[in-house]
């Protein structure tokens, strides 16, 4: 009988040091947030990553029938909505299809009865960059530090662009220097087409009751979607749910063993010959007109993982890092867009 590993705290541990860092980050979250409206030239506050959503839609979740994971039980009901927000990571609000394409698939699975539900950020690179939270902390803070400086008065942002660079070209001098060069060939290797037809993964893994997984979400027909350089996916989106459904599979994979399927290695991508990916669900997205959802009440939604359930929060060690800064963000722009 197959084995697999059992969640404890002990995965999302962090040192002082990254605590004094995150603590660091934290703090200006608020701030960066607070200016991006002025930024990205919008009414409301935006979010300090993702800000630019190509497009909310709506659908239903059907269970299917698997051994790793009963969704109407873990959120109380067999009546699943979804809403799913399509982005790219970025910190700024760019206009037309120029971005390069790294997009955000964030997953509201919700009770419609009851207000109970589970949320899943996910994108279409299956690996991250680095496995320091260290050096992930210090970039970020760079970031937010030059975000913010854009948004204040008689800015001197581009004084901030050395340390930012420093702090990114830092993430390669890492003993495992050959994954994340593996991992930067992965992501000028993305082409470029309809967002909603790639596959998406969590970046890292989330408890599944006592047991640890990671979620692809990935289009469960028969569908070829183009490659589009020029694609401008806002209106793109728009058109294709005004003509087609969309039929997508939620699944897990489920963690069996410490080096072939490591909890803290966000550098490796797991091998479907250790663990298997399990459907648990399908996702129906009928057609529909989606520019109905463009109000601040979309935009003001949260797709924040650690309001799940406890038995579907994030686990990991970099996961642990979003926390507070999921929960800044998330307080600091809701609470502004009220006033507004």
């Amino acid at each position: 009988m197959k084995k697999f590993l059992t969640y404890s705290p002990k995965y999302d541990y962090l040192t002082a040091e990254e605590e004094e860092l995150l603590n660091e980050d934290v703090a200006l979250i608020e701030k960066a947030v607070s200016v991006s409206h002025k930024l990205n030239k919008k009414r409301i506050a935006t979010r300090n990553a993702h800000a630019k959503a190509f497009g909310f839609v709506r659908g239903n979740f059907i269970p299917a029938d698997n051994k790793a994971a009963d969704f109407p039980k873990l959120l109380k009901g067999s009546n699943l909505g979804v809403i799913i927000r399509y982005s790219h990571p970025n910190f700024f609000v760019t206009k037309g299809g120029g971005e390069y394409p790294l997009y955000g698939c964030a997953v509201k699975i919700y009770n419609k009865n009851i207000p109970v539900s589970a949320k899943f950020p996910l994108v279409n690179l299956p690996v991250f960059i680095t496995n320091s939270v260290s050096k992930f902390l210090k970039l970020h803070i760079k970031a937010n530090q030059f975000f913010i400086s854009r948004g204040t008065p008689f800015s001197l942002s581009f004084l901030k662009v050395p340390g930012l660079l420093k702090s990114a070209l830092i993430l390669f001098f890492d003993r495992e220097i050959l994954p994340i060069l593996n991992n930067t060939v992965k992501v000028l290797d993305i082409e470029k087409h309809l967002i909603n037809g790639y596959n998406y993964h969590s970046v890292g893994c989330f408890r599944l009751e006592d047991r640890i997984v990671k979620i692809r979400l990935k289009p469960s027909g028969n569908e070829k979607f183009k490659p589009d350089a020029d694609i401008d996916q806002a209106d793109a989106l728009k058109v294709w749910f005004l003509k087609n459904d969309l039929a997508l599979d939620f699944q897990v994979q489920l963690a069996t063993d410490k080096k072939k399927t490591p909890v803290n290695n966000l550098l490796k991508q797991w091998k479907e010959k250790h663990s298997e990916f399990i459907t648990v669900g399908k996702i129906i997205l009928p057609k529909q007109d989606i520019s109905q959802y463009g109000s601040i009440d979309y935009e003001n939604l949260s797709f924040n993982p650690f309001e799940n359930p406890e038995a579907l929060l994030p686990v990991g060690r970099m996961q642990k890092i979003r926390q507070q800064i999921y929960n800044k963000s998330v307080a600091t722009r809701q609470s502004l867009n009220r006033i507004q």
